[in-house]
């Protein structure tokens, strides 16, 4: 890959270039700056004296006129007003006047008028019949003026030429101090030649007017222009000769303006040369100047562009030998041999690193061009001798030396290290016959044969009976060679390899005197020379051990391997299989689902060997109480299956068949069972669902009977329960109040009320702390809606834990307020969550972090807490009775417990079940039990607590009695924290 040509070259050329277009923009922007200049000099010295030419002109004629009427008064300074008229309309005075005015180039008729603006005489023929019609205000203008002098009116159009005039005006004395007008008519375009000048100044505008009035007379003529005022006005600044840059006063365009005002007062003259015509030859010059400036930057990048292609290619050729050397050079150093060039005298030319590589000690004499001949002893032989020679070397290497001559005499010597390929030959040798013994080792079957499936070579495994075993195969075909269904498959894997390249899978059993064997044929095609036959290596290989173990896979697969009953996958096949058969032949089936009653304490009692000896006993039985046409499987466990097929198609005779089975099953199973040296007299719960061409699925079946199982567990144990859909209802609704309990646990949906515990006296010393759900949906759900579960489940644990801490944590609240730091809370403590076994270190933490009284707190144990681990449970209750907390025991007398526990257990308080408490009055024998109970209480040094009071008779017969606390809807139904503490107040403030 080329190398592009250095930026540092690049930037050169094009920084030259850059300067050379530099300067060519600079001159040619410098001479257009000069001429523009010069341009704008000549106009400005043009206009300039233009203007002062035409002031000169004018001023000559405006004082012509100012003379011409100044004589006038001169001429009749003797008359009067009256007398006026008739010495103007005497034929001398009349003759003169007009001979005066014929003599004015600018004056076209002389008229004389009073100040009430009527003509009393005129250089006209008509005489004082002249109609003169002066602008609006110009004559009381001239006679408002304070000294006579000349005016100058507006433009306005004669009434007798209808072209632009002006009347020039000027106020005469006459003898008796009366005032007379002289007006003299001028036509603006006589002014307008006086202007010019006969100037030939390409656009040039002239104009005359007042000091910030109107404009009077212009060349070109501007008719629409006259008498109107042009924007900007020309100010004293600007009329002082000097140009100036502005807009022309007629055309408006940019222009060179030169404004001078005349002998008479706010009349100016004003030049405007347009910029357009100024600059006009300078335009050309610059447009020639350009032209020349981008003829030289072209010929500028031209250079250097063609420089910087040349600079390019003589890098591109200069990079092209470095690359070609460097080709060289890495050719020669990439090789894998050793290389020297030797000129036609024997010295060294080039060489390369793997020649050092080989012979090292060469290395300091190479770059002194040396002969070949100082160089090595070995080489000198080498190269006395005939084209190639093994050298070896001192380290042991050996190296094969190849010498060429060069066109021009010289030598090129390869020196090339076969170590490796010697040692690669011996490698080869050794490899032979290593895979001979491995051939030998081999139990498959190897030969070469033909696509006509004849034998070329042979090769047996040692072990007779894992092989096929001939006599001179070679030569013969398969079906001299193999039996006829093997000869078969092997010329099928012969054709398909012969296709394909390849073939295998293909499988044949040989039967011999000592049994069958099983062989896989593995056949692949051999690379052989163009127009050679087809040769192909076969392997035979003996799959035997593999078919048996493939067998005892696919049995471990679908059968139980303690009892050998089919498992759940083979039921689960045979399930679908029967689903089908009863789509085409309209029959049923029927499924048992067998759950072992009391199988787990069997096994805890004599252990898994005994359990595992029942269900291969239990199985064998299952078999013999069914007949054909039913499977008997094991799901798990003491868990099995029975399917019944082809049951009748009436679903009721279909119930009954199913309903037999069953019963004869739990007859079968219900005969004693010899285990090792035990009896042992087992039962089981059956589930039993009837099914047809059922579109439910297969574990839906299973789940039903499952279910039917569990009610039929539910009810005893050794029975049989058909599913109905009200045990997947209630199952169902059982599973989403577990999960609805979960969810309150976790969204704090549980809340405590408290029912008072009351003296005697009716004084509130405490309360018992009932837990309610509030149900987002249902509402308030008492404990007997959930609690059944919570045992059941486990859930009872953080569900109590949760009533626990927040008792405790009322009880730290309470403790800062004297009238309530001594009552006391009784929290209900189930069974199962008492005998965790953190029971006691979760109570500790509790404590702790609420930082509760636990003197104030009482634990409510039930009765079935003594019916087992009676131990463990007095052990509990003593380290936290040493904590202060105190234990009473709830509905005391309606359990089974032991009364000789009574005296062991640190208790403190007794419950009177409501059941009892509710029979005062109605019982006698229930009253006589009451009082007993009290009795053993006092004796016992125990407090009395009777809940479920609700009438004063039962309340006053605990009273007479001797019942010293109460508890039930008589004093308090259970109620919100808040109202508790309101009964408090109200209770504290009677």
């Amino acid at each position: 890959m080329n190398k592009p040509l250095p930026r540092r070259i690049t930037a050169f050329v094009y920084g030259v270039a850059a300067l050379f277009l530099g300067a060519v923009l600079s001159i040619a922007a410098l001479t257009m700056w000069q001429t523009y200049q010069k341009a704008i000099a000549e106009s400005e010295s043009e206009a300039k004296r233009f203007v002062g030419a035409s002031e000169a002109a004018l001023n000559r004629s405006l004082l012509a006129v100012d003379m011409l009427l100044a004589g006038m008064g001169q001429f009749l300074r003797k008359s009067t007003e009256a007398s006026v008229a008739s010495d103007i309309a005497q034929p001398d005075t009349a003759q003169l006047v007009e001979t005066i005015v014929r003599q004015s180039l600018l004056v076209r008729y002389l008229a004389f008028l009073n100040p009430d603006g009527t003509v009393v005489g005129s250089s006209d023929r008509r005489g004082a019949g002249l109609a003169v019609q002066l602008p609006d205000g110009f004559l009381k203008e001239l006679l408002n003026r304070p000294a006579s002098l000349l005016a100058i009116s507006a433009p306005s159009v004669s009434l007798a030429t209808s072209q632009q005039v002006l009347y020039f005006g000027r106020v005469l004395r006459l003898a008796d101090g009366s005032r007379l007008v002289a007006v003299a008519e001028v036509q603006v375009s006589m002014l307008t030649t006086i202007l010019a000048q006969g100037a030939s100044i390409k656009g040039l505008e002239v104009t005359l007017e007042r000091d910030a009035g109107p404009l009077l007379a212009s060349m070109p003529p501007r008719d629409d222009l006259a008498g109107r005022a042009i924007s900007p006005a020309v100010t004293d600044q600007v009329s002082d000769g000097r140009p100036r840059r502005m807009n022309a006063r007629l055309s408006g365009t940019p222009a060179i303006v030169v404004a001078r005002p005349t002998l008479y007062r706010n009349l100016l003259i004003v030049a405007s040369i347009p910029l357009e015509v100024a600059l006009e030859d300078w335009r050309r010059e610059r447009d020639l100047i350009l032209s020349t400036a981008l003829a030289f930057t072209l010929m500028i990048l031209a250079v250097s562009y063609f420089a910087h292609l040349q600079l390019r290619r003589q890098w591109r050729s200069r990079g092209d030998l470095l690359r070609s050397k460097a080709t060289l050079d890495q050719a020669l150093e990439s090789m894998a041999d050793g290389f020297v060039l030797l000129d036609p005298d024997g010295r060294i030319v080039t060489w390369n690193r793997r020649f050092v590589d080989y012979f090292p000690w060469t290395e300091t004499l190479l770059s002194t061009r040396a002969t070949f001949q100082q160089i090595d002893d070995q080489n000198v032989r080498h190269l006395q001798a005939q084209n190639e020679q093994e050298l070896t070397l001192p380290n042991g290497q050996v190296i094969l030396a190849v010498k060429s001559p060069t066109p021009d005499g010289g030598l090129v010597c390869v020196y090339r290290d076969v170590t490796e390929k010697r040692r690669h030959l011996a490698d080869i040798l050794e490899g032979k016959a290593q895979l001979q013994a491995t051939l030998d080792a081999l139990p498959d079957v190897l030969l070469e044969a033909g696509i006509d499936g004849r034998c070329y070579r042979f090769h047996s495994p040692r072990r007779p009976r894992s092989s096929i075993r001939v006599r001179e195969p070679v030569g013969k075909l398969m079906s001299e060679l193999l039996p006829a269904n093997a000869a078969a498959e092997v010329m099928v894997a012969l054709r398909d390899a012969f296709e394909f390249g390849f073939s295998s899978g293909r499988q044949f059993e040989s039967r011999g005197p000592k049994g069958a064997l099983w062989f896989e044929i593995s056949v692949s095609r051999m690379a052989v020379g163009e127009g050679a036959d087809a040769r192909f290596i076969v392997i035979l290989r003996n799959i035997t051990d593999s078919k048996l173990a493939a067998r005892e896979i696919e049995h471990l697969a679908f059968y139980d391997i303690l009892t050998g009953l089919p498992n759940r996958r083979l039921l689960l096949h045979r399930l679908q299989a029967s689903i089908d058969s009863n789509i085409r032949r309209s029959r049923h089936g029927a499924l048992l689902f067998l759950d072992l009653d009391d199988f787990k304490t069997l096994n805890d009692a004599l252990g898994h060997a005994v359990g595992d000896e029942l269900l291969k006993q239990v199985a064998v039985r299952l078999q013999g109480s069914l007949g054909e046409g039913s499977t008997v499987a094991r799901l798990g466990g003491d868990e099995f299956v029975v399917l019944l097929e082809n049951l009748n198609e009436d679903p009721a005779i279909a119930a009954m068949q199913t309903n037999a089975s069953g019963e004869a099953i739990l007859t079968g199973l219900n005969q004693s069972f010899q285990l090792e040296n035990h009896q042992y007299h087992s039962t089981c719960s059956i589930g039993a669902v009837v099914f047809n061409a059922t579109h439910q699925s297969l574990e839906d079946l299973l789940k039903q009977a499952d279910i039917a199982m569990y009610y039929a567990k539910s009810a005893g144990g050794n029975a049989l329960r058909f599913f109905e859909t009200a045990m997947q209802t209630a199952i169902t609704a059982r599973a989403t109040l577990e999960s609805e309990l979960h969810a309150a646990l976790e969204g704090g949906q549980f809340l405590l009320h408290y029912q008072s515990q009351v003296t005697s006296e009716g004084h509130i010393v405490g309360a018992e702390v009932l837990i309610r759900w509030h149900h987002p949906e249902k509402g308030l759900v008492q404990p007997g809606g959930f609690i059944e579960l919570a045992e059941e489940t486990g859930l009872i644990v953080p569900i109590g834990m949760w009533v626990l801490e927040t008792a405790c944590v009322q009880l730290e609240r309470w403790s800062h307020d004297p009238r309530r730091r001594h009552l006391q809370l009784a929290v209900n403590v189930s069974a199962r969550q008492f005998r965790s076994d953190d029971f006691v270190d979760r109570i500790c933490e509790v404590i702790r972090r609420t930082g509760a009284d636990p003197t104030r707190l009482k634990l409510e144990l039930t009765e079935s807490l003594l019916q087992d681990k009676v131990t463990e449970t007095i052990g509990k209750m003593q380290l936290l009775a040493a904590m202060g907390i105190h234990f009473s025991m709830d509905d005391f007398g309606t359990g089974y417990s032991s009364l000789s526990y009574m005296t062991q257990l640190p208790l403190n308080q007794i419950k009177v079940d409501k059941f009892f408490v509710q029979n005062i009055g109605i019982d006698p024998k229930v009253e006589l039990i009451i009082q007993a109970i009290i009795g053993m209480a006092h004796n016992l040094d125990l407090e009395i607590v009777a809940e479920g009071v609700e009438t004063h008779q039962q309340f006053e017969f605990l009273q007479a009695h001797g019942a010293m606390l109460c508890q039930g809807y008589l004093f308090s139904r259970p109620v919100p924290i808040e109202q508790f503490e309101a009964q408090l107040d109200v209770a504290m403030a009677d």
